[in-house]
């Protein structure tokens, strides 16, 4: 018994120091020798085209999306979910998207009768099996202490484990003769103490034990593949969740923002994309999105200052809500899911963005009153709506070019449109637009306040004459779009219709941003009587950003251009599915990040830009 105690006191001290360097040894040579043998399996990845793969939890999620990317590869698919009209939806979006033969088994691999049942069905009808994609999961939120019924929880395990496990064992044998594959959807919480999913991390991490060791088990006659995927967009990170005092499903937007915090949000096609190519590569492990993997090492190396990272963030009070936590607070103040977060996701409208999203408005027939249409954002927009069939009353002060702009529409499908010479700055022409366009049309459904001035020069350089000229900025960009919407607010809500403004992104920073606000307040005002999106274009094509030398210097210098064509079929898009913003392009936000955090940065750079003055005076109308 000495000597055994020996024997670990000198591995005790010699084990640590001799595993250090030969790893810095070994390391650089065996990374070497793996990136060859991925270029090789890159080179000679598989071809799944005819072959059969069998896909749980294919309803929603990263199952719904490999189901989609394996149809794109000529695969044939088994689709397993317990949500049989959701599963019926993907089985017909993969057929279309290239997949010959796509069989639907409605099942809950919780039950094991049901996961023999699935790989018999399989079997029986095309005969063999490939692939074995093992998705299917569920997610529990809650702190073990608090659970007034702990076997509510395992409801967790026998869905993401033992689904996993049953389904194998019964595919194995048809497996071996096609020397297939197995996917395993793990997670990065197998890893990670990510306080309130205890159990589910435990399924998470029992997963990636149980099929390394049955890689080792099984040798090269069954390839395995583990995935462990950050935070994906998915109906986990949607705020499904099962909770733990009553074991029922929900949906809670908050506590999905306290656990997932300003870590940046995988897409979904691009996690399934990856997950497809990893598995035809052969490859053991994959890691979506790759940088998550860091925080493996962080785990390795310094487990004490992971877990004290987690407790700052995550932990509350006993009995306190999980919406307390820094984690969610963070998010709240700083507004990081508009930049971090899909989306979809984003809250706390994501439940009325699904609403409304299963029910996209269809625009043929609907009557759109569009303000500033003769040129530019305006011009374009008319040209969107009128591709998908909507009536269009189109106003600007230029009747000779504005109607230019209708012939154009009609000829793209708009079945009518009429022009409507006016000034918006003008109460009675505003008043006098809306009355023309329902008493033509009968109705009025979407409303597009797109008119608007831009002054460009430096302040000092106004003279006490010229400043009439910032008046009539205001009473365009703004009251122009308070009277149009005064007005139409008795028709639009007869019809439960939308209205459109177009802001600005210069409203982030120091510009007056008396739309932006007004807008807001009003949608609070109104409610879910009239829906509003609010858009923050960056520097778009127009008429305003080619005539004026400071938006022009900006434009190549600093800031590329967004086609107006690009733009204004984002802003259909989004007003069309009922979005509360848009901002467009997508990546002007960063501005905004600028703003908040770094306002002196900022304010430099425009000073920077502004260094060739422009002449005082310069205004470019789009209307």
């Amino acid at each position: 018994m000495l000597g055994v105690n020996l024997i670990h006191k000198f591995l005790n001290l010699v084990a640590p120091p001799f595993t250090f360097f030969s790893l810095c040894l070994f390391l650089p040579p065996f990374y070497l020798f793996k990136s060859f043998l991925s270029v090789l399996s890159s080179i000679f990845s598989e071809n799944v085209n005819g072959k059969v793969v069998l896909i749980t939890g294919a309803s929603s999620g990263i199952g719904e999306h490999l189901a989609y990317e394996y149809a794109k590869r000529g695969a044939r698919l088994v689709l397993v979910g317990r949500r049989e009209d959701s599963l019926r939806e993907v089985v017909d979006r993969a057929s279309d998207r290239g997949s010959p033969d796509v069989l639907m088994v409605r099942a809950d691999v919780s039950k094991v009768e049901d996961c023999k049942r699935i790989v018999d069905e399989t079997i029986n009808h095309f005969g063999r099996l490939d692939h074995l994609v093992n998705n299917a999961g569920i997610t529990s939120l809650g702190r073990l202490e608090e659970a007034t019924d702990i076997t509510n929880f395992r409801a967790i395990m026998d869905t993401n484990f033992w689904g996993s496990v049953y389904t194998t064992r019964f595919a194995i044998p048809h497996l071996r003769c096609s020397k297939g594959k197995i996917v395993v959807l793990s997670s990065a919480a197998s890893w990670l103490p990510i306080p309130r999913q205890s159990i589910y991390n435990a399924s998470k991490a029992a997963l990636l034990s149980m099929y390394e060791t049955l890689r080792i088990e099984f040798g090269p006659n069954i390839q395995i593949t583990i995935v462990t995927p950050g935070y994906i967009e998915s109906e986990l990170t949607q705020g499904k969740f099962l909770m733990s005092d009553d074991g029922e499903m929900i949906v809670d937007q908050d506590l999905r923002d306290a656990q997932v915090s300003a870590t940046p949000v995988g897409s979904v096609e691009g996690c399934a994309k990856a997950i497809v190519n990893s598995v035809c590569r052969g490859d053991r492990y994959l890691t979506e999105p790759e940088w998550f993997g860091v925080t493996y090492i962080w785990k390795v190396f310094c487990p004490e200052l992971l877990e004290w990272g987690y407790r700052l963030m995550y932990v509350t009070r006993p009995g306190s809500s999980a919406k307390e936590a820094p984690s969610k607070k963070i998010l709240d103040y700083t507004g990081a899911e508009n930049v971090l977060y899909p989306e979809t996701l984003h809250s706390p409208e994501f439940i009325s963005f699904m609403r409304r999203s299963k029910s996209i408005e269809n625009m043929g027939g609907k009557v759109v009153l569009i303000t500033g249409a003769s040129s530019g954002i305006g011009e374009h927009l008319a040209y969107e709506y009128a591709k998908r069939g909507a009536r269009l009353a189109l106003a600007a002060r230029r009747e000779d070019r504005l109607r230019a702009v209708a012939d154009k529409a009609r000829g793209l499908g708009s079945p009518d449109a009429i022009v409507l010479p006016a000034d918006v700055s003008i109460l009675e022409h505003c008043n006098r637009l809306v009355n023309e366009t329902v008493n033509h049309f009968g109705q009025l459904d979407h409303l597009v306040n797109n008119a608007g001035v831009l002054q460009a020069g430096s302040f000092e350089d106004w003279t006490q004459g010229q400043f009439s000229k910032l008046v009539s900025i205001m009473d365009i960009n703004f009251w122009g779009s308070v009277y149009c919407t005064h007005f139409s607010l008795p028709y639009l809500r007869k019809s439960k219709g939308k209205i459109v403004v177009i802001s600005s992104f210069a409203s982030w920073f120091s510009a007056p941003k008396q739309l932006t606000c007004f807008f807001e307040t009003l949608r609070a005002e109104l409610g879910s009587d009239i829906g509003i999106t609010i858009v923050s274009p960056g520097v778009i094509e127009s008429e305003m950003t080619g005539s004026s030398q400071f938006l022009s210097q900006v434009r190549s210098n600093l800031m590329p251009s967004k086609s107006t064509e690009g733009c204004t079929k984002a802003i259909v898009d989004r007003a069309w599915r009922g979005d509360m913003y848009l901002t467009e392009p997508a990546w002007v936000k960063f501005g905004f990040w600028l703003r908040v955090f770094c306002p002196e940065l900022l304010e430099k750079l425009f000073q920077l830009m502004a260094t060739k003055k422009n002449p005082a005076g310069t205004s470019i109308k789009d209307d």
